[in-house]
Order: C-alpha cells, then sequence, then structure tokens
C-alpha cells in the first residue's frame, strides 16, 4: 500500500561554489514533481579545504548511486 504522506521525485547533484566560495553540493530536481521543494535551493556544505576536484568527485559518486529524493511529511 503506497503512503499518501511521501513526496518522491528524480534528483541529481552538483559540486558548485556556494555563496561564500566555499565548495558546496547542490541538490537539482529533474521535474517539479515534489512541491514542498519548488522553491527551495539545497546545497550540501561541504569540510573546509574540500577542493572543487574534490566536491566534483564526490558529487559523482552520489549521482552513481542515488536515484531520487523522499519527503514524508507528517
Amino acid at each position: 500500500m503506497a503512503n499518501s504522506n511521501i513526496e518522491r521525485g528524480s534528483c541529481r547533484f552538483k559540486a558548485m561554489q556556494g555563496a561564500d566560495g566555499k565548495s558546496v553540493i547542490r541538490m537539482e530536481m529533474f521535474h517539479q514533481t515534489v512541491p514542498s521543494l519548488a522553491d527551495m535551493t539545497l546545497d550540501f556544505e561541504l569540510l573546509a579545504g574540500t577542493t572543487p576536484d574534490q566536491a566534483r568527485k564526490l558529487a559523482e559518486s552520489v549521482n552513481d548511486r542515488v536515484i531520487g529524493i523522499l519527503i514524508t511529511k507528517p
């Protein structure tokens, strides 16, 4: 039985430079199938000293293994 409180969508991850100049991993949705995230940007802050190349490799690794996001509402 499907849980109607779960929103599901496909996504990818991209290494970027954050507003403060540090490397971040940004989650980007392929389609606007998760209304809760429609007007949001989700960045994962990386440890200080993470190089852009390390961030890129991390994003590639996550993309190889993560196929989507699940948001569960109470």
